[in-house]
């Protein structure tokens, strides 16, 4: 980067002031313009290694967005640190790639900014010299000649596009001012390298430059919406998957939490009766704003005293539901009202503890049982406190309280955003529940196989398989740290080898006397030697290392693994999964130009003559090598008819008519034409009719050939 940004820098630097020192000498003037027209032609690679680096960039920018998107995607499904790891990677990517955008921009911008700076003084010195020596029209030319071959033109049209890619792009949006911006830069390009040749060729240049800048100004529009349009059905494929899977976990959950619900209500309720409640309970749930693992938390706890009656507990459940959602309480608090009335129905008590939890909810139960038995609320408190009141009378009175004073309110709550919401939540989990259960009861299957399977001979067999492979993991790591304690013990306590070589256990011998030596002047005061101990130890550990490593155990394991390596590329080669994953990310790497292509092999099915598609399509043609037949297929008898639109391959001297002239052709050729036969030279055996359909198979052929007529 530096180095590019130097060039014009250091050129302004330089050639600035010679310029400006510039007093009429022709040769110097000469001189100074041939060093300029070098390092202006290093400015302008320079700048268009910039050029294609702020493309490359571009590119990687729009392939990190997908990769952030789909990080973001794995990290909201996964919520692991794998999924976390890989988003803050592809983030810091982002910035990387945006801050050295930034970066090349700037570099771009302070280049341009100096050549422009440079050209002003250019021509200051041009004007002085052309004064100076009365030779104006030479000057001029061989400035503006020196400073088109240099890329001056260049520099003009990165300013033109600088600014047209503000003022249009603000304008048009971004695909218009690419567009036109593209346009007038390489207008101006051209003009700058066409004058050259003079007004003319300036005309020319500024056309074929600005035609040229369309063209590629078009092509990256589409290259953009390209990527656009793969992006966006990438992340429609992606979400459609990721759809599903959810759905799949969603549902496998449901309907496995719904098996053992009935497996447990038709313990509490009785064989088959508890799979008829919880149907009726799934009825409900979608009927009003109460979710289903709500109802059947409350179910649970009216069981224990409603057990006998689930048509009771589903009536129940109705009346704590309008009275709950009259008073807008939670579903846990209409459970824990749902387990008082279950208490007091099985205990036969209204006690005060009961009572409470209804009362600390909004529930006025005091007030209600004061109205159904005529009493004060004073003395309704007194009865309590003296256990006169039944506890199966005071949750009938309750109940019918209720369904009095709170009957409807669900049905009202249901209409509620938030009702709503509910419900519809009821109604997506019965429709993940259908994928659930579909997948469940196969795949219980498959898990009670494996768990046969494993759970006999081959798991006795894949037991025993793995005892050995950590015996072969622990037999490794043992050797490893066997060579490590000899390899130190032979340098700090002198101690011989068993598993080292003679070479090797000379060389830690050598470091042996070496320790001792160092260890011998640490001990007299000189602090260097300790740092000779510490790196004669790591040296016998490397040393220990390299000899494990290169042991016969540890090169046996390293060739069984190149080997496990080379039997698994076999299998790749003899099979075609792999290229599974390869043809979908081809697939998925495919642009609208692969709909065109679709649009001429395919064809519209309804058109019978539809090209090549209409041709892949008919029955009685195999495969295109027919459509290759048909269109460069010989034909050196010519044809009677062209049948249909499209290619077909001539030959030497082969005419082709308009349909028009083949008409009249046709028609002239429709005199009686009359054959004498003097001798039959076909054959005595031949009938007459075999002999005249042979005349004229050779007839139309040579007609159709152009030999007669």
């Amino acid at each position: 980067m530096a180095d590019e940004v130097g060039i014009v820098m250091k050129l302004y630097d330089e050639v600035s002031p010679t310029l400006k020192s510039i007093t009429g000498s022709s040769k110097a003037f000469d001189k100074t313009m041939d060093d300029l027209e070098e390092s202006l032609k290093a400015y302008d690679k320079a700048q268009t290694t910039l050029t294609e680096k702020m493309s490359g960039l571009k590119k990687e920018m729009a392939e990190n967005s997908i990769k952030v998107k789909e990080a973001q995607q794995a990290y909201k499904k996964l919520k692991d640190e794998t999924s976390k790891g890989a988003l803050d990677d592809a983030i810091d990517e982002q910035t990387r790639l945006r801050r050295e955008m930034e970066e090349t921009k700037a570099v771009i911008d302070a280049n341009a900014t100096a050549y422009k700076n440079l050209y002003k003084e250019v021509t200051s010195a041009a004007s002085a010299e052309s004064r100076l020596s009365n030779r104006a029209g030479d000057g001029s030319t061989g400035i503006l000649s020196a400073l088109g071959k240099a890329g001056l033109g260049q520099m003009a049209g990165d300013a033109i596009m600088e600014i047209s890619n503000t003022m249009i792009g603000s304008a048009l949006g971004g695909d218009g001012g690419s567009l036109i911006s593209s346009a007038l830069s390489s207008a101006v390009s051209g003009a700058a390298m066409g004058s050259l040749a003079g007004p003319v060729g300036t005309a020319i240049g500024g056309l074929v430059g600005g035609a040229l800048g369309l063209a590629t100004g078009g092509a990256q529009i589409f290259a953009n919406q390209d990527e656009a349009f793969k992006a966006y059905y990438a992340d429609l494929y992606q979400a459609g998957q990721d759809r599903a899977e959810e759905s799949l976990t969603a549902g496998s959950a449901t309907a496995s939490q719904r098996e053992l619900d009935a497996i447990a209500f038709n313990r509490l309720l009785g064989s088959g009766v508890g799979d008829q409640y919880l149907s009726d309970l799934r009825v409900l749930a979608a009927a009003t704003p109460m979710e289903y693992s709500d109802l059947t938390s409350m179910s649970r706890a009216l069981a224990t005293g409603f057990g006998d009656a689930p048509d009771r507990m589903l009536e129940l459940m109705t009346a704590i539901g309008d009275a709950g959602s009259a008073v807008g309480v939670t579903a846990s608090d209409m459970t824990a009202m749902a387990q008082a009335m279950s208490r007091m129905n099985s205990s036969g008590k209204a006690t005060l503890e009961y009572l409470n939890i209804f009362q600390d909810r909004g529930v006025d139960v005091i007030g209600m049982l004061s109205e159904a038995m005529g009493k004060t609320q004073g003395e309704i408190y007194d009865m309590i406190s003296k256990s006169e009141i039944n506890g199966r009378d005071a949750v009938n009175i309750i109940q019918q309280g209720m369904e009095t004073a709170y009957s409807g309110a669900m049905e009202q709550m249901a209409e509620t955003f938030s009702g709503l919401t509910s419900t519809l939540e009821d109604t997506m989990a019965e429709l993940d529940n259908a994928r659930g259960e579909g997948y469940n009861d196969l795949r219980k299957e498959g898990l009670q196989s494996e768990i046969d399977a494993y759970g006999g001979a081959l798991g006795d067999a894949i037991q025993n398989l793995n005892r050995i492979s950590g015996e072969n993991d622990a037999y490794m790591e043992n050797l490893s740290e066997q060579y490590t304690r000899e390899a130190l013990s032979a340098l700090l306590l002198g101690e011989d080898t068993t598993l080292f070589p003679e070479e090797q256990q000379a060389e830690l011998r050598r470091m042996r006397e070496d320790f001792l030596a160092a260890s011998g002047a640490y001990e007299d005061g000189n602090e260097e030697a300790g740092l000779k101990m510490e790196s004669l130890r790591q040296e016998a550990e490397a040393l220990a290392t390299a000899a494990y490593e290169s042991s016969d155990q540890y090169s046996l394991l390293y060739d069984s693994e190149q080997d496990l390596v080379g039997a698994i590329q076999d299998l790749t080669t003899a099979f075609d999964g792999w290229k599974n994953e390869y043809e979908l990310e081809q697939e998925k790497s495919k642009g609208q130009g692969a709909i065109w292509l679709d649009d001429i092999m395919i064809g519209d099915p309804d058109d019978p003559d539809d090209g090549v598609g209409d041709v892949i399509r008919k029955k009685d043609e195999a495969s295109l090598t027919s459509l290759f037949g048909q269109i460069f297929g010989s034909h050196a008898y010519g044809l009677d008819r062209v049948p249909r639109n499209g290619l077909y391959y001539l030959h030497q001297d082969e005419r082709v008519l308009t349909a028009r002239e083949a008409g009249e052709q046709s028609r002239k050729s429709g005199t009686t034409l009359q054959i004498t036969i003097k001798d039959n030279h076909f054959g005595a055996d031949m009938s007459v009719e075999a002999v005249a359909q042979t005349l004229a198979d050779l007839l139309e052929r040579k007609l159709a050939a152009g030999v007669i007529g």
